[in-house]
């Protein structure tokens, strides 16, 4: 009976150390397995912090750079209001001429014609009240050849001149266009350099 006590105890104990070793076993298979999903999930995380991050820095960076482009709107559009309050008030200025300024500035554009050519002059109706004035009569008188119309041009300041179906335009806003096309680009960079 001893020998079946002992035969029993060992197979007991047999089964109990299989039992163990099987139980390590799994432990071990079950603590990798948790230690690899750990891994996965820090994994995941710092794929979707970084993600995260991505996007935050470039919705920053697009954010950043329509803050960028206002603002540069922003100051282009107060450069060309700028440049076009000079080029109003230069036309302004045309405007309020006396009639000696007018007559200087007719003597100026006539100065540059052949004095032997026929011209008429066609005056702005807003300038017809210079062509009247007692400069404007000597100075008319130094161009024999120069007749100045007796109709004007409707709205208009300044005047044009007529030489064989050719008109030279001195109209105040005609001139001041071709300075603005001219110049602008100039005047801009003089004007605005500093900040550059």
């Amino acid at each position: 009976m001893k020998d079946l006590q002992s035969l029993s105890e060992q197979i007991l104990n047999q089964a109990q150390a299989k039992g163990q070793s099987k139980l390590e076993e799994s432990e071990k298979v079950s603590i990798a397995k948790i230690e690899e999903s750990r891994l996965k999930l820090v994994e995941q995380q710092k794929a979707r912090k970084a993600a995260v991050l991505k996007k935050i820095a470039n919705d920053f960076d697009r954010e950043r750079q329509t803050l960028k482009n206002k603002e540069r709107n922003a100051v282009l559009l107060e450069k060309q209001q700028i440049l076009k309050s000079v080029f109003n008030r230069s036309l302004e200025t045309m405007y309020a001429w006396d009639k000696n300024q007018f007559a200087n500035f007719v003597q100026g554009v006539l100065s540059g014609f052949d004095s032997s050519t026929a011209y008429t002059i066609v005056p702005g109706a807003k300038s017809i009240e210079h062509f009247q004035g007692e400069s404007m009569q000597k100075l008319l008188k130094s161009y024999p050849a120069v007749k100045v119309a007796k109709e004007t041009i409707p709205n208009r300041a300044g005047f044009i001149i007529q030489e064989g179906g050719v008109d030279y335009n001195y109209c105040f806003d005609e001139l001041i266009e071709e300075v603005k096309k001219e110049y602008s680009a100039k005047l801009a960079v003089i004007a605005f350099k500093e900040e550059q």
